[in-house]
């Protein structure tokens, strides 16, 4: 497995995990490794990104690359971009949902493709290479990256008009707040903007991975719904017209059967995640509907897809992949696509997914150093065998590293809440334990 990429790319905290000189040897690595003619850059609006940017251009053109650079942009502009401008490398300056602090690398294929795991040890083994005597690459402004996205949005969803709806839309501070009010602004829709300032220093502090504030909102001005984006723009959170959070999974079973019926999708088959609630999975099965898990992380749901010739899959976090359009999770157009379904139905968003159930789910994030040797620790082996024994035939559970953060993430799930929470205390407990034990031996 790859030593510094996880989950999405490479993230840590900047400065320390993932610094300049290890920004600048990764491109470098990675145009070592792939040889691009051109690559196209952008990052997120956090406050290391313009150093970790310039690293990552010198290193990718001190192999020759030529280097295209957007500045901030969607990371998802980046993913369509690269494909239809035949681009031969793209690389996104972000750590997605990760607090201000941190910050990422995320490479994209020829495709738009997020890399698979044996192109990432690629590039890891390109790390060692004592190359010299290459002719340098240019770095050139590619500041009409930005109207590009735009035609392309316009393009797949065309001529939007949602007039008469009320929109509360959050661009959590980050790339989207350089773009979505414009683009959103074009439907006609009365729109209320949280987030609108492109501040990395609060970047993630409000929209999709905090988003208390945009449910609050829409329920004090009596919107329609709200839609909240993260940090590089891959995500979509909706709020309902209560304030109430619609998971990304529910989403996509409700609209599952209407997009088969238009011609939206091909397949009676979605592509879910591990965290995909089992009550979305039964409504689709019931409907005839063929439901693929993959393990977390929205490149496995998309390279998935595209193995199986699947047009529709995500995560509950809101990263969903239309593929008819994207290869990738894109909030920008799965907001503006999901108001147009909204529209030609005829239904609030409450009324579209209100037939889908949801089962009870408790979770909890328990901060660690090395997650995942604890994962592996006998105790938390043995409170596993417990806790699974505790939900037989009454749910499940799912524990795992993150790979984006330094935390263990617990999820149970299940029709009886008390001993979803008991479960989840009692792996909780054991994880700390386990990491305790771990660091006392690591410091004798």
């Amino acid at each position: 497995m790859p030593k510094f990429f996880g989950t999405d790319g490479v993230r840590g905290k900047a400065g320390e995990e993932l610094t300049v000189d290890l920004a600048l040897a990764l491109s470098r690595a990675a145009a070592l490794a792939f040889r691009p003619k051109k690559v196209l850059l952008a990052r997120d609006t956090r406050l290391s990104g313009p150093a970790l940017s310039a690293a990552c251009a010198a290193g990718l053109a001190s192999v020759g690359a030529t280097v295209f650079d957007a500045g901030i942009l969607p990371s998802p502009a980046v993913s369509h971009l690269v494909a239809r401008e035949k681009f031969d490398l793209g690389l996104v300056i972000s750590a997605s949902h990760n607090p201000p602090e941190d910050n990422g690398l995320k490479f994209y294929n020829p495709e738009g493709l997020k890399l698979a795991v044996a192109e990432e040890e690629r590039v890891e083994a390109c790390l060692s290479l004592n190359h010299t005597g290459q002719s340098f690459g240019n770095i050139r402004t590619f500041s009409e990256a930005q109207e590009r996205y735009f035609e392309l949005l316009r393009t797949w969803v065309k001529s939007p008009r949602f007039s008469g709806l009320k929109i509360v839309l959050d661009c959590a501070f980050g790339a989207t707040a350089i773009v979505a009010p414009e683009i959103f602004r074009e439907s006609c829709a009365e729109i209320h903007l949280l987030g609108a300032e492109p501040d990395g220093a609060r970047i993630n502090t409000s929209g999709a991975a905090s988003p208390a504030l945009l449910s609050r909102t829409v329920r004090e001005l009596s919107a329609d719904l709200g839609i909240g984006f993260d940090g590089d723009g891959d995500r979509a959170l909706f709020v309902d017209e209560t304030g109430t959070i619609v998971e990304g999974d529910q989403l996509m079973a409700a609209l599952a059967p209407y997009l088969l019926g238009w011609g939206e999708i091909r397949k009676k088959a979605v592509v879910f995640t591990v965290l995909a609630n089992l009550g979305t999975e039964a409504y689709l099965r019931e409907q005839g509907f063929e439901v693929l898990r993959v393990p977390v992380g929205d490149r496995f749901v998309a390279w998935t897809m595209r193995e199986h010739a699947i047009d529709l899959g995500g995560e509950p976090s809101g990263h969903i992949v239309f593929r008819r359009y994207s290869t990738t999770g894109d909030g920008i157009l799965t907001g503006l696509l999901v108001l147009s379904y909204l529209a030609r139905l005829g239904k609030t968003l409450r009324e579209l997914v209100s037939p889908v159930p949801m089962y009870p789910q408790v979770r909890k994030d328990v901060p660690v150093a090395n997650r995942g040797a604890v994962i592996h620790h006998e105790l938390v082996q043995n409170a596993l065998a417990e806790v699974e024994q505790m939900l037989s035939g009454r749910g499940r559970v799912v524990i795992r590293p993150s790979g984006t953060q330094p935390v263990v993430r617990i999820m149970a799930e299940g029709p009886n809440e008390k001993i979803l929470r008991e479960a989840v205390d009692k792996l909780a407990e054991a994880v700390h334990r386990a990491a305790k034990i771990i660091a006392d031996r690591n410091a004798s």
